[in-house]
């Protein structure tokens, strides 16, 4: 899918925020002979609107927060239709072309990764992948998919999902972005400090089952991080609906053990403005927007969806809770110590 060039141009405009005091605020939480200005910056209203010291919990997206994949979607389906030495190869723009169109269409009739239609994630991605090649197809000239004639046979077909659908559970699929291995490690760093307040992390992710299962495990035990994993699929609504918001929001109340836990006790992080941000702010929780539109490793999903309402919603308040590096959020939570 395209970028959301709307929401870079916003995006861009928060930079000049949060960003800048943080990326100063950041150089000197590293520089240990930095303490007195440390300080000074901790006694001084920052710029983002955050309440730190009510966090207790904090919530992350996954894909294009924590990690991204290690190569261009379209990429990895292209190599995989060439290792199946399917009988018609489209070309990379086919299938990029043929991605964006599919995958919209599969998420719109479909929602949560076959979570509303109550079937499996693997079904789900048989009937997308299976749009895709066609659509690829399509756009290369070679498929009439009116007619139901495919180049393709069936068992052609089963050798090439097997490959894509490998490749995406497999630690050849996705990678940890650098800055949410800063972020984590610091934060264990700060949960092992006596004087730090219990800090819990969880996961609220329009991703499938998968991702929680298998694909945050494999990357080097990833999910050993996180108490609560609440994925789209599996609720069977998706970011920004304020029902997936609401089962992390009970999730956390349990691993905190405080059934009065305010809404405004959590912090979601994502990169998506409408599902992230929007989203969350709707829900009660408080947020932060992570701005990765020029992330090279990033693309942006899901730009169809419509951001709800909040309270005190304007171009202001997303310019001064949007942050560019996850980086950010580790000194933030230094200074609150």
């Amino acid at each position: 899918p395209k970028r959301n060039t709307k929401y870079k141009h916003i995006m861009v405009i928060g930079m000049l925020s949060v960003s800048s005091y943080l990326g100063l605020c950041l150089f000197l939480c590293w520089n240990s002979s930095s303490h007195v200005l440390i300080t000074a910056l901790s006694s001084s209203t920052t710029k983002t609107s955050l309440d730190i010291s009510k966090i207790r919990a904090i919530s992350f997206d996954v894909t294009g927060t924590l990690l991204a994949t290690k190569e261009p979607v379209i990429k990895s389906y292209h190599d995989a239709a060439i290792w199946a030495q399917l009988p018609t190869l489209p070309t990379h723009n086919d299938f990029k072309s043929g991605f964006g169109s599919a995958f919209r269409e599969r998420c719109i009739e479909s929602p949560c990764f076959g979570g509303v239609e109550g079937i499996s994630g693997r079904e789900w991605w048989i009937a997308t992948v299976r749009r895709v090649l066609d659509f690829a197809l399509q756009n290369s000239g070679e498929n009439n998919t009116n007619n139901n004639e495919r180049y393709y046979t069936e068992e052609e077909f089963q050798r090439y999902f097997r490959r894509v659908y490998q490749h995406f559970g497999s630690p050849a699929g996705y990678m940890v972005l650098e800055d949410a291995e800063s972020l984590l490690s610091t934060i264990e760093t700060r949960a092992s400090s006596s004087s730090s307040k219990e800090l819990i992390l969880g996961i609220t992710s329009n991703t499938p089952i998968r991702h929680m299962e298998s694909i945050l495990p494999m990357l080097d035990n990833l999910h050993d991080k996180f108490s609560w994993f609440t994925c789209s699929q599996e609720v069977g609504h998706e970011k920004p609906a304020g029902e997936i918001f609401d089962d992390a929001y009970q999730k956390a109340k349990f691993w905190l053990d405080d059934p009065d836990l305010k809404k405004d006790e959590i912090l979601h992080i994502g990169d998506s403005y409408t599902c992230d941000y929007c989203g969350a702010k709707a829900y009660g929780f408080q947020a932060l927007l992570l701005d990765r539109s020029d992330h090279p490793s990033v693309t942006a999903y899901q730009d169809w969806l419509k951001a709800p309402d909040y309270d005190g919603k304007s171009l202001e308040d997303v310019e001064r809770n949007t942050i560019t590096s996850l980086e950010e959020v580790a000194c933030l939570l230094m200074l609150s110590n």
